[in-house]
This record gives C-alpha cells, structure tokens and sequence, in this order.
C-alpha cells in the first residue's frame, strides 16, 4: 500500500470512527474581552484600519477656530454594530468603493464619537453627565437605538429642575422614538410643575422662541383658582427670556406675548421695544441694567426689570407631597411631613389634633386636606375628621362622620367626599357615607356590596371604585364601582390576585387603575403589580414592585411622569420610613428619599402650595442658616485676608 493510500485510509477510519464528532468551542468572557481590548489597540495604533473618519472640535485657544480630527477604524467594526455605517459600506455608495474612504461626520462632537467608538469596539460605554445629551444625538445619528434608548433611561433617573428644559430641547427634536418622545413628556411636565423655579434658571433663557410660545399657550389652559398667579409668572417668565439676549430677541416679542391670554397691548411691545432700541449703544448690558421698564398688560400695568419674584406673594402653585399619620410602635401617630422634591428632604408640618392610622384621606379642589377616621391611642376607632389648611400651617376640626372607622378608603367626586368601608372594632364594614363640602354634612349612602376594611379606593371619570380588602374571612381580590349618577355599586372584574392593604393610583393618561403590594394572606405580602385598563375592563400584570409591602401608599407625581411608594411595612414586619421613586421608561423602582418616621398605615396627600406658605417655614429657616454659615464663612475668609494682607504691608 502506497503512503497517499495509507493516509487517505486513516482519514476515513477517523472520520467513520464512533469517536469522531463535532467540536464546539466558546470563548470564556475574559476571553471575549481580551480579544474585544485588542481590537481597540489595534484601532488606536492605526493597526489593518480601512476607514478614516474626519471629526471637527472647536480650538481651545484660537476663537471660532475649528480643529479637524482624523480617526482610523475598521470598516467590519463599525458595520457591525451601527446600521448608519452598516448601509454606508454596503449600499453601493462611494465609501463603499473606495480602498481606504474617508467620512466626514462634521455635525457629531468629538468627544461624543469617541465614546461611541469605543462602544461598537468593546461594548462598554461611560458617560458623564456633561456629555450624556451629546452621545444621545450622535447614537441617533449613528443609528445605534440600543444607546439611545439607555441615554433616554439614565436622563430619566436624573431628571430634575436644574436639567429639564436641557433635555426637552435634546429630545424634542428626537420626538419619532418611543423612549425620546417618553422622556421630552416627563421633561415637558417638569417645566410646567415647576414653572416659578424653571424660568428663573440659566436653560431656560436659551429656549428657542418656539419653545417659549408653546409653553405660554399650554400655561393658559391651566385652570388656577388665583389667575393672577399664571398671569404674573408668565410675564416674568417673558421678562426673563427677553433680558437675557434684548437686542435679538426685541424683534420676537410680539410674537411671544401674543402667544398667551395675558398678552401685551400693542403701546405696551412699542414701549419694550423704544426701550430696547434707545440703549442698542449703550455700553452696559440690558440684562445687567436696573432701569425699570413699564407698561400695561391689560389693565394690569407690570414693570419688567424690577420685577423679584422670591419677594412676592403672587408665585406659582406647586404640587407637595404630604405625608399624614400611621402607625409606628408603640403606637399612632399624630405627625405630619412634607417632601421637598428637589433636595429629597423631608420637613415637619403641624400635627393633627389626633393620633390617626389606618385613615382615610381626600385633597379638595381648593388645596385642602381632609382626614378622617382611623385608629388613635388604645386602638380606639374615630369617626372625628380634621382639615389642613398648607398655606396657614393650621388644622381645623370639621363635622365628625355618622360611622366610626378606620382602615377605610376615601376619595373625592365633585363636591363630595367619600368615605368608604372600614373597621370599627367589631365589624368589617359595607356602609359609606359621603360630605358635603358645601352643606358642611355628613350622609349615608348605598352599602357596599361585601363588606371590607383595608381597601384602596380610587376615583375616576368621576366613578368610585373599592379594590380589595379583607372581610374578615378571607383577603380579597374583588372590585366594586359607584355610579353617583345611578346611586349603584355593581361589581368590576377581579383582580389576578387577593389584596389587603394594597396600594392603588389612577393613571389618567391611559385610563387605567394601578395596584401593587398588599397581603395575599395574613403575613405573606406581595410584590406583584396589575392594572385595571378602563377601556377593557380587564386586569394585568405589569413590572413587578421594587419590595413586598403592605400599608403602604402610593401616588403620581409631575403629570404622571413619577410613581412614589411611602413607608408601610415589609416581609419581615418592619415599619419603614423608605420612598420609592418608579418612572415610566426605565421601568425600574430607585431609591428616592428617607421620612422623618416610619410609617405604616400612613396617609399621603399631593396639594398644590404657594412657595410663601407657612407650613415651608422650617424648610425656609434651614436654607436661611444655610446662607448665614456662608455668609460668616465668606465673611471670616475676606478677614483672613485682609489681616495677611496688612500683615504684608507692614
């Protein structure tokens, strides 16, 4: 047998042998990352690279100098992980045929691409929060969604007053994708929530004219009980705009003001704009300048450049959160705390006249807080009911309710009050009753049709609805509806799950009820989430709660944009004194804040406060001590100075 022979038979016995078979290998992580940090070596040091790309950055010490950047890469690299170079490569497009080409990406930062870059090489991305906006729109550019879309999560999280208006002017222009047009809504609602702290800051002056009229229009259909207080936000917010580039903008002004209801009469623009005109020599700036101009809006004459809005009792409303009450061992609580949003601290309120937990809690159309019921000292159930008035920092009794009740629900329908089930120490109860805020009364109205205490109750297109609860026998998981138009409850689709002491929101924005956390059964608390869609009439499930809960609350803030959970108590019967912040594109529950106490079976109430009101006063006195240590310190350190400055001399 020839050699060619005897090997060409090994071959086919290796191959027909019963141990001969398929080998598949994976390359460990370190492995994969080793290979993916090598491939960026090679890019850096310009190793087998086929493309160069040609970036622009503006010139550090040259003025309005542009710097040009050549970038090496590999063609294969880029291809593969964005689609924008993918179709450039492929698509029969002059890059394509060239041997080494050279792409221009004049309209993307250089510092931005290169994060970019080293994303498509190793697939890792660190961004700072300077140049996160720059590497949104350039993974836009660039076609990455996958970048965009964690960009658009992360700017969520970190959404604040100081940011939002950077970020709706980011993303407004990016409004076709889902997560961008998600995140310029929740932006949009931060501008307007908080339009007294918004337009005093630096962003909102560089907003585009189109901008500023579309916010104006929106302002407008806001329905304040005080007009006045729209009317003179809105005029300082023009104000402010104006000032801060006059001899530009002085040509828009009409255009601006004519946006909203509160505009300017036409002597009233002439008059801002002679004003404009006759300082275009001047050497100081109109922004810095102190001279007043004056002029009718209406027949309200307003002076545009002395106006101090901190100095003044006609701000804004804002919303604030309240917390009320609970139970924290040994026993109720009568305290009260609010939450500064923007700082997350929590502040003292006056407390109520009465230890309360397990209360209900309704918020009237003119910024009152109602509280009713629940359990005081010596487990005693009250019927008594108390208003805080935020804005005087006082609680005042009112009328007490025919029933006592704790572990009720309550909410508010039009000029009614409800209040809904609960427990009086001997019977889980199917009586409601409702107050009349004109008459000042108390009336019963139909039962319920299953008696329950710990329920959450909701309103909604101005309907009751009773979730949940336990009857005495058993947690629930039924669903029941009052019509006050028929006087009728009548039963709603059960939720998937049983639930006392459930959380409950409305989310008016798709018409539907959300509950999470509560007891499937005594001791096993839930995290699960479902959703009540009003359209269907059908319940389910949705991203799971951050924590198993029970007595806890629950509430949206800034248009929907936010979910906050407070307190309650979890798995291992702890009482806590956590929030919980969810937001709508993340889908992820974060950490927000910490209470002053820890709560269970707390209250939580949403009013909208004017900046002045007296319940902020240890708010305010802590930012006054604030300032006092800086001015001492400012002060001590100008002292030191002065004496190393004389000691010098001599």
């Amino acid at each position: 047998m020839t050699t060619s022979r005897m090997k060409n038979s090994v071959v086919e016995t290796l191959l027909h042998s019963s141990f001969a078979s398929t080998l598949s290998i994976q390359s460990h992580g370190d492995v994969q990352a080793t290979r993916r940090l090598k491939l960026l070596t090679m890019c850096q040091s310009h190793e087998l690279t086929d493309v160069i790309l040609v970036l622009q950055s503006k010139s550090s010490t040259v003025q309005q100098e542009l710097l040009v950047h050549e970038i090496p890469a590999h063609r294969i690299i880029l291809a593969t992980a964005s689609p924008y170079f993918h179709a450039l490569f492929t698509n029969g497009m002059k890059e394509s045929q060239q041997l080494v080409p050279r792409i221009s990406l004049p309209d993307i930062p250089l510092a931005a691409f290169l994060d970019l870059l080293q994303y498509m090489y190793i697939g890792e991305l660190r961004i700072s929060g300077n140049t996160i906006l720059s590497v949104l729109h350039a993974a836009n550019r660039l076609e990455l969604k996958e970048v965009v879309e964690m960009c658009c999560k992360q700017l969520m999280l970190e959404l604040n007053i100081t940011n939002c208006v950077d970020i709706y002017m980011s993303c407004e222009q990016l409004q076709m994708i889902q997560v961008c047009r998600i995140l310029a809504q929740a932006a949009w609602a931060m501008i307007d929530t908080f339009f007294y702290d918004v337009y005093q800051s630096k962003s909102f002056k560089n907003l585009s004219v189109n901008t500023v009229m579309k916010l104006l229009k929106h302002k407008d259909k806001i329905k304040l009980e005080n007009k006045t207080v729209n009317s003179f936000t809105d005029k300082a917010a023009v104000k402010a705009w104006i000032m801060h580039d006059p001899m530009t903008r002085q040509g828009k002004l009409s255009l601006v003001l004519s946006s909203s209801q509160n505009n300017l009469t036409n002597s009233g623009v002439e008059a801002v704009q002679h004003a404009i005109q006759s300082r275009r020599n001047s050497d100081t700036a109109m922004v810095n300048s102190k001279e007043n101009i004056s002029f009718q809006v209406g027949d309200d004459p307003i002076v545009l450049d002395v106006v101090d809005a901190k100095n003044t009792t006609k701000q804004q409303l804002m919303p604030t959160i309240f917390v009320i009450g609970g139970f924290n061992n040994p026993g109720a609580l009568n305290t009260v705390e609010y939450l500064d949003f923007h700082s997350g601290e929590w502040y003292p309120a006056a407390p109520m006249t009465a230890r309360r937990s397990y209360s209900g809690v309704a918020v009237t159309k003119d910024n009152n807080i109602f509280v009713m019921g629940g359990t005081g000292s010596s487990w005693i159930h009250h019927k008594s009911m108390e208003r805080y008035d935020p804005n005087t920092n006082r609680w005042f009794e009112m009328p007490p309710m025919k029933h006592a009740r704790s572990y009720l629900g309550a909410s508010v329908v039009g000029k009614f009050i409800y209040a809904v089930g609960g427990f009086n120490g001997q019977a889980h109860l199917s009586s409601v009753e409702r107050f009349d805020l004109e008459k000042q009364q108390w009336e019963l109205m139909p039962q319920l049709l299953t008696g329950r205490s710990g329920l959450a109750v909701v309103a909604l297109n101005g309907l009751v609805y009773a979730i949940g609860g336990y009857n005495g026998k058993e947690h629930l998981k039924s669903v029941e509806v009052f019509d006050p138009q028929t006087n009728q409850w009548s039963s709603r689709a059960n939720m998937r799950y049983a639930r006392n002491g459930p959380a409950a929101v409305v989310q008016e924005h798709s018409n539907s009820i959300l509950v999470f956390g509560g007891e499937a059964r005594h001791g096993a608390r839930l995290s699960t989430s479902e959703q009540l869609d009003l359209n269907s009439g059908t319940w389910s499930d949705v991203e799971a709660f951050a924590d198993c809960r029970s007595g806890h609350v629950a509430v949206s803030y800034v248009s929907e944009s936010f979910l906050f959970c407070l307190g309650g108590s979890n798995k291992k019967d702890e009482y806590l004194d956590s929030v919980l912040r969810y937001d709508y594109l993340s889908k992820q529950w974060t950490f927000h804040s910490q209470m002053r106490a820890q709560r269970c079976g707390l209250n939580v109430a949403v009013v909208q406060t004017f900046p002045n009101a007296a319940c902020f006063a240890p708010q305010m006195l802590k930012k006054q001590q604030e300032m006092d240590k800086q001015s001492a310190a400012l002060l001590l350190h100008q002292k030191n100075c002065w004496t190393a400055a004389f000691a010098q001399s001599v």
